[in-house]
């Protein structure tokens, strides 16, 4: 029993010893893998146990190495007392050595691949580099002309490569728009959309010319002078009648890009903002085609609601004015127009006001082209700057308030003073005098259209981009409960997003429109420190260290200024969060109940706004009072045009001008097409006045 436990002890204790760690010198360590295969030395003791059974630890020490190979004993005499105390431990599952050579193995092996790639890299990179070589070699000896007449011919044609390429792209992208509307024959409630389409889709210049030609007949019969003069009128009014028969109306004639420019949205985009009309300065100096001359005037107007300054530019037709204020031009004797449109029952003529996008002011160049091209008709335009956004900045903004999409009080105030300056037919108490004036007033009794006796107007509004929204959002909210001013003949937008969503513009214009709010607000930094509010402080640094449109929107929504939705479309100021903002500007929860005719132009290239507005075309089709016309270029506000047809040209009447803006011909001949069928109207009604009730009963007003 005593032999076969200690055969046991010696047993167990040779197990610990094949299974220790070492600590020791590498000499040691040397000469213990020769004596005991790897044994390996561990100090990891603790030194009460080693006094409570070191005896026992030596004795079986002794006995271990007596019962095996000298070899054996020899490296029992180099294991320390600890040895036999960690038997009882926890022993370690790995040993230093093998991990060490395991380890260097591992990054031999890793810098081994390492060494291949980069060898195969550099073979790879030496081949290519002498295949690169060779084919330089041969383009330098083959293709690149040694000569300057080469290099000559070698540029012409890659010139007319580019041009090839660019015809073709003009090609492809010439088609006319894509027209989206109620079809109304068979109602009553669409007759006069139906005329206005009609108008634009038919030939109407052809329509001018049928009146010309009798004219020029009856001042043959009525006119002393020889026949050849009037063989010559009626020549003259023949060539007028072909032309107009080559034109063709806006709707159905094609849209022809402009080479390099037109045929690439963002690139009409910049040419819209930063070209213009290119003539005219702010002295009415410009000239046209046809010689008219504009004067320019700013006027700084007050709003009644919180006191805000709104700068409006204005450009007036000179031949709209007396024969004196002509003459006083010819001069050098500038005349005062001021009075002539801020006084009561002074405008005459058909207003055109424009309401500029985001970021921008009347400067710029889409802006200037409308306006030229409105003057060119015979219309007064004009521009109204949103609150802070003065382009030659001379008005600051005088409240804590800049401009949103959403807020449509400033607008709202232009149109209420501006109606009242439009001249009215006089009053006349007697009815006897009325009834002998009747004849006399019958070419002023139109006015009867707009639904009061206005003389001058009507007002139509004009939008683009964010101001195409607030525009579209004010008629909407004015004909859904019956307050739309009776002087409000219809509207126009282009590029109206229609849901607003600052969070979802791509970048990098999310960073660029962003940057331009922040200049805004830096402009009129005076203005919004006089807010004292520690909250809205806050709220203005979180706007400007905003990186996005979306993030800036966000931060600001809280203290932007509002209006009820209801009269009196009181303001109101703040939202919950950006979302709220966002849906609450929103035009096409408003497009529906608009009441009068009203026009959206979209690009299928405008990388801003186009998605967004064709996820909304469905509210703008529940109106008939809404047009919807597509195209397949043009970017953001640009429709840059090639010149139009030579017959065209020649005149500034449908399909004229000299506007490079194919978008800036198109408004104004829908802007015509009203006038028009306004004229037919009045008409109609002298005529059923008259007894012409037949005429009337096939033609409901």
């Amino acid at each position: 029993v005593h032999q076969h436990h200690h055969r046991r002890r010696c047993d167990s204790t040779d197990v610990d010893i094949a299974n220790i760690t070492a600590t020791a010198d590498d000499d040691d360590a040397d000469r213990a893998d020769e004596a005991a295969g790897n044994i390996i030395i561990t100090n990891n003791t603790n030194p009460n146990e080693d006094k409570e059974r070191g005896n026992n630890n030596n004795n079986d020490s002794r006995t271990c190495a007596t019962a095996r190979k000298p070899s054996m004993a020899m490296a029992s005499n180099t294991i320390t007392k600890s040895s036999s105390s960690n038997s009882n431990n926890k022993r370690p599952s790995s040993r230093p050595s093998l991990q060490r050579s395991n380890s260097s193995s591992i990054h031999k092996s890793f810098r081994d691949v390492r060494q291949n790639l980069h060898r195969q890299s550099s073979q790879s990179f030496r081949a290519l580099k002498r295949q690169s070589s060779t084919i330089f070699e041969s383009i330098n000896q083959n293709l690149i002309p040694a000569s300057p007449s080469g290099w000559a011919l070698f540029t012409l044609s890659a010139a007319s490569i580019g041009l090839q390429y660019e015809l073709h792209l003009q090609k492809e992208l010439t088609a006319p728009p894509i027209v989206f509307c109620q079809e109304g024959k068979r109602s009553v409630l669409n007759e006069r959309m139906d005329r206005i389409y009609d108008k634009l889709l038919a030939k109407l210049a052809l329509e001018q010319a049928k009146t010309k030609v009798p004219t020029a007949a009856n001042h043959r019969t009525n006119s002393s002078k020889p026949s050849s003069s009037s063989s010559d009128d009626t020549n003259r009014a023949n060539e007028d009648t072909s032309d107009a028969i080559e034109e063709e109306g806006i709707f159905t004639r094609k849209v022809t890009p402009s080479l390099f420019i037109g045929t690439r949205g963002i690139m009409s985009s910049t040419a819209a903002y930063a070209m213009g009309d290119g003539h005219g300065d702010n002295n009415g100096n410009g000239s046209s085609n046809n010689n008219r001359q504009v004067n320019r005037v700013r006027e700084v107007m007050k709003m009644g609601a919180d006191g805000a300054l709104i700068v409006l530019d204005w450009e007036i037709p000179l031949d709209n004015k007396p024969q004196q204020q002509h003459q006083q031009y010819q001069n050098n004797k500038q005349p005062s127009y001021i009075d002539d449109i801020t006084s009561a029952n002074s405008i005459d003529k058909p207003v055109i006001l424009l309401v500029h996008g985001m970021n921008n002011d009347s400067s710029f160049g889409y802006i200037r082209s409308m306006m030229r091209t409105s003057t060119e008709r015979g219309w007064i335009a004009v521009c109204m700057n949103l609150r802070g956004q003065d382009g030659l900045h001379q008005v600051k903004n005088t409240t804590p308030r800049g401009y949103n999409a959403g807020y449509t009080g400033d607008l709202r105030g232009v149109v209420q003073q501006l109606e009242h300056r439009l001249k009215r037919c006089e009053v006349v108490a007697d009815a006897e005098e009325q009834q002998t004036n009747n004849d006399n007033n019958s070419s002023r009794s139109g006015d009867d259209q707009c639904g009061g006796d206005f003389v001058g107007g009507p007002i139509f509004l004009l939008g683009y981009s964010l101001g195409a929204n607030i525009v579209t959002k004010y008629l909407g909210e004015e004909s859904l409960h019956g307050t739309l001013p009776k002087c409000i003949g219809g509207g126009a937008a282009m590029s109206n997003p229609l849901h607003i969503n600052s969070g979802s513009i791509k970048f990098p214009w999310n960073i660029l429109l962003g940057a331009g709010v922040k200049r805004s607000l830096l402009s009129n930094f005076q203005s919004f420190k006089q807010h004292h509010e520690p909250g809205f402080q806050h709220a203005m640094r979180k706007a400007m260290m905003s990186t996005t449109i979306g993030k800036l929107d966000e931060a600001a929504a809280p203290y932007v200024i509002r209006n009820d939705p209801f009269p009196p479309y009181t303001p109101r100021i703040g939202f919950k969060d950006g979302k709220e903002y966002w849906w609450d500007s929103s035009s096409h929860r408003y497009v529906a109940h608009v009441s009068v005719p009203l026009l959206k132009i979209s690009a299928q290239d405008d990388f801003l706004v186009f998605g967004q507005f064709a996820k909304k075309l469905n509210h703008c089709l529940e109106n008939p009072n809404v047009v919807v016309v597509k195209t397949r270029c043009g970017g953001h506000l640009g429709w840059q045009e090639s010149p139009p047809p030579s017959a065209a040209s020649k005149r500034s009447g449908m399909l004229g001008g000299r506007s490079g803006s194919w978008s800036d011909v198109a408004v104004a001949d829908f802007i015509e097409a009203l006038l028009q069928v306004r004229e037919e109207d009045c008409k109609r009604r002298e005529m059923s006045k008259s007894g012409g009730k037949n005429l009337a009963e096939s033609h409901p007003p």
